[in-house]
């Protein structure tokens, strides 16, 4: 089904783009879900220690390759919203271009200093063992998993949404069948789950190249435009994402490091299964700000303002109420998902139970938070955007791990996550409130 984001209603074009994003982001969450669901039942608890040691390297990556991908892409929609599509091609060739040589610059960077990237949380025994286990073999697949990223936006916003969602599923699927395969079957541990992981990519990959072998869209896969000349603005519009997974690997490791060294290894694995699962709640919400921005960029670009906040009123309404949802899920159910991972370890089911409850409170907030973040980068405004991101993952966070646990001494670091949210929507709710008045005194004076 073709998309025309000129004369589609905002709902429709909302929904053509909605399931492929959501679907994509949801499949995403599965490769650490499905990891961690494996790792919990073929290795022990202590490998969803390690998993949680492990996620800021891969929200790293992820981070880096959704900066290039959606800063590219944004950047390619507003273009073509002005009725400028040479540019389209440029943008995506330089996007790839800048994603392999960042993330085979950082992969190897992480390869060689890997022991004292696992030593900085003060990981020890067991736990650092797994994690560098996992980790050596999981690095090498964040190229291919950089370049699928980058090339899924770029297919997404060339008006085949569609065929991004069929690579996620089927990479997802293959990676779950590896999982089973290589840490069960073939009682591989930690290094059997890596390599499922990585696998995966590849299938990925191969899917994605269909959209150019079939030419459905105008996008080619060439040389043509390679270079730099776009890096700059690339980089700025997709910052903001870049932020959001940063700050939330930087939030892990804060975590981590907290509960190291005031609690022990029983926390640690309560917030690996916390942050396996958070990471679905947030590519929920990535999701539904994915199908809102090409609709953004493009009406922003073609100055059809009204369609603008059409669109982040529904986008805001879906990711709110999924936000309500999840938390929902988790307050009736807690006990049970704990359990269903951590199987016969009852102390450990209480003590993550409790964690799941505290970090899901914060869902609708974050969803918010996320939503108004959406708007100025797909607006061209990563500095306000920015703002945003560094306020709810990183400055409150801190805070509120450097507050709550005095206030609150056996539970309060639980807490963080909502405090710095919370203060963040307030922050979030001035800034799209100026937005809007300044988007309505400008149609007042085009009228």
């Amino acid at each position: 089904m073709s998309i025309n984001l000129k004369t589609d209603s905002i709902s429709k074009s909302f929904l053509q783009y909605l399931l492929p994003a959501l679907t994509g982001m949801v499949i995403k969450s599965l490769f650490i879900m499905g990891d961690a669901f494996f790792i919990g039942q073929g290795v022990g608890p202590e490998g969803l220690g390690a998993i949680s040691l492990a996620v800021p390297t891969f929200s790293f990556f992820s981070a880096l390759a959704m900066m290039i991908g959606i800063g590219g892409a944004a950047m390619m929609s507003i273009e073509v919203g002005k009725g400028s599509t040479k540019l389209a091609q440029t943008l995506f060739s330089q996007s790839m271009l800048i994603a392999f040589l960042l993330s085979t610059l950082f992969v190897s960077i992480s390869y060689l200093s890997l022991e004292e990237i696992i030593s900085l949380v003060g990981a020890e025994g067991l736990i650092a063992s797994l994690t560098y286990e996992y980790l050596s073999i999981l690095l090498v697949s964040f190229i291919p998993f950089s370049l699928c990223w980058v090339m899924s936006a770029f297919v997404r916003n060339d008006s085949n949404p569609n065929l991004a969602m069929y690579a996620m599923s089927g990479g997802a699927v293959i990676n779950l069948v590896l999982d089973y395969i290589f840490v069960i079957q073939f009682d591989w541990g930690m290094k059997g789950a890596a390599l499922g992981t990585g696998l995966s990519q590849l299938v990925i990959l191969t899917i994605l190249l269909g959209h150019f072998i079939s030419k459905k869209g105008n996008l080619k896969l060439n040389l043509e435009g390679l270079g730099f000349d776009f890096i700059k603005p690339i980089l700025s519009i997709g910052l903001p994402i870049f932020f959001i997974e940063v700050t939330s690997a930087i939030t892990i490791i804060l975590f981590n490091y907290v509960l190291l060294e005031s609690f022990g290894d029983s926390h640690v694995i309560a917030y690996g299964l916390t942050s396996s699962l958070g990471v679905f709640a947030l590519f929920i919400v990535i999701g539904i700000t994915q199908a809102c921005q090409p609709i953004i960029s493009f009406n922003y670009g073609s100055e059809q303002l009204g369609r603008v906040k059409e669109t982040l009123k529904i986008g805001m309404m879906s990711a709110i109420g999924a936000g309500v949802f999840l938390f929902s899920v988790v307050l009736i159910s807690s006990h049970s998902i704990a359990a269903f991972y951590l199987g016969e370890h009852s102390e450990l089911i209480k003590l993550a139970s409790l964690a799941l409850l505290c970090y899901f409170s914060a869902a609708p907030l974050m969803a918010y938070n996320m939503v108004v973040a959406n708007l100025f980068q797909a607006t061209a405004k990563p500095a306000k955007a920015s703002v945003i991101s560094v306020a709810r993952g990183f400055v409150f966070v801190v805070l509120g791990l450097m507050l709550l646990p005095k206030l609150i001494p056996e539970n309060g670091v639980w807490f963080s996550i909502l405090f710095a949210e919370s203060i963040t929507a307030v922050i979030s709710s001035y800034m799209l409130y100026t937005f809007l008045t300044e988007q309505n005194r400008v149609l007042n004076v085009e009228r």
